[in-house]
């Protein structure tokens, strides 16, 4: 397949992307009511949807177990 600057190419290697459902774990930034791309290289990255379970999580252990 050769590369095209076109919407409906980047479209086309979106649905063939076989890492697509990936972005569903992560929480993205809204402005405006709307999803923000997100390119920031020197982060930590996008927040994991799991991430707040997980911290609530030790800190029970923290809580309990002291």
């Amino acid at each position: 397949m050769t590369f095209q600057a076109t919407l409906d190419f980047a479209r086309q290697m979106d649905a063939q992307d076989s890492l697509r459902n990936f972005r569903d774990q992560y929480l993205f930034p809204q402005h405006q009511g709307h999803k923000c791309l997100y390119f920031c290289g020197n982060s930590l990255g996008l927040q994991p949807k799991k991430a707040g379970e997980f911290i609530k999580e030790e800190l029970q252990h923290w809580q309990e177990l002291g």
